[in-house]
């Protein structure tokens, strides 16, 4: 069985917006009583270790009778909201999350989730049937697997006033074999101009959708700053500023879809470096590019979608030196300026430093790919 998400844009009417405000309103009220009372507790029981691990928090059935309101919600998305605070906290006692913070009506951005019961979230016709607010109407512009089961539903408003559903389903995975006769293989070297270079040299050309809208973005923006904060043509301002954001984030994700599903359905074995993003962004010359072109994102789409369609994504180590090896003869140099962009050896290999760095990742690929199945093998004969 695996699990797996899908998102369709909604279209509620009226009645219905209302009710997803309330919810919205509801869950984030839940959020913020469970944080209020668990930053109480630890003051008040902080020197007593005992006293503040057997404590019993109140849940959202007791909050209910202080905040009637609350009643007129879906209490799944309620328990969902209080059972995400206590998850949050858990960890940041781990140390792998920041300490949890109150959330705000301001927010552009609102969501809450619910859990199929009674199979209360099902599609419907033309909509989709959701808790407490009825049918729905939904743009189904792809069919989910056979025989998927809906196990819950997270309901969104985007900060352009947009409203989705994303669908958590699971469902019985088809297994893909490899033909192990033949393999298709590629490397792809990471590139600030093209976003990537291949192992036949040729780039992907990214159109860099964020610095190409740069000009456009700061006109919004610069009359957003002129708007008095909270006035009508504030938020109304501040409406198309957003709808600026969304719409370069919907181009790059339409770029990097169609490319990794590209890659995926023409290559066997996709090699990819592992890079330290969050390092490369402290360079000023360099954030915006790397922003804008979503490298991370991109290896996760290409991640997936070979898992679905068993095919391998070999991520090469950061600390390989794909740059500094020979292409030809395996010759590794001791330097190589980020300046030179052309790679020359004594071997006579001319070429260039991206496209010679692209070759050694799709060898490290198939060797990855080799050894596991000679060690495979070995194996099933022990």
């Amino acid at each position: 069985m695996k699990r797996k998400g899908y998102k369709y844009r909604i279209y509620p009417n009226n009645i219905q917006k209302e009710l997803i405000h309330k919810t919205f309103g509801s869950t984030r009220k839940i959020h913020n009583l469970l944080l209020n009372e668990k930053e109480a507790i630890y003051e008040l029981f902080k020197d007593y270790p005992d006293l503040l691990k057997s404590h019993t928090y109140l849940t959202p059935a007791y909050y209910k009778t202080i905040y009637p309101y609350l009643k007129e919600v879906d209490s799944q998305a309620l328990t969902s909201a209080w059972l995400n605070m206590k998850n949050a906290f858990s960890n940041f006692y781990k140390g792998t999350h920041k300490y949890p913070r109150y959330k705000s009506k301001k927010n552009m951005r609102h969501s809450y989730t619910t859990h199929t019961t009674n199979n209360n979230v099902r599609w419907e016709g033309n909509g989709i049937q959701l808790p407490k607010l009825g049918i729905v109407k939904l743009r189904k512009h792809r069919e989910l697997p056979d025989n998927s089961i809906i196990k819950a539903a997270t309901i969104s408003k985007n900060a352009s006033n947009k409203y989705y559903v994303s669908l958590r389903i699971e469902y019985e995975e088809e297994i893909f074999n490899i033909d192990k006769d033949f393999q298709k293989v590629i490397g792809l070297d990471f590139s600030l101009n093209g976003f990537y270079v291949n192992t036949m040299g040729k780039k992907a050309n990214y159109p860099m959708y964020y610095i190409n809208s740069l000009e456009r973005l700061a006109k919004a923006q610069k009359k957003l700053s002129h708007k008095v904060k909270g006035s009508n043509n504030y938020y109304k301002q501040k409406l198309r500023v957003a709808r600026i954001h969304e719409k370069i984030l919907n181009q790059r994700d339409d770029f990097l879809h169609q490319e990794s599903r590209r890659l995926v359905n023409n290559y066997d074995i996709i090699s990819v470096e592992t890079l330290d993003l969050t390092e490369m962004m402290k360079n000023k010359y360099f954030s915006k590019k790397i922003a804008d072109i979503s490298y991370s994102k991109f290896v996760n789409y290409l991640s997936y979608k070979c898992e679905d369609a068993g095919k391998i994504l070999h991520k090469v180590d950061k600390y390989y030196a794909s740059s500094k090896i020979c292409s030809n003869c395996r010759t590794k140099k001791k330097t190589l300026p980020l300046s030179q962009r052309v790679y020359t050896c004594e071997c006579g290999n001319v070429m260039d430093r991206d496209h010679n760095a692209a070759i050694n990742i799709a060898t490290q690929g198939m060797i990855s790919y080799l050894t596991k199945t000679i060690e495979d093998g070995i194996a099933s004969i022990a």
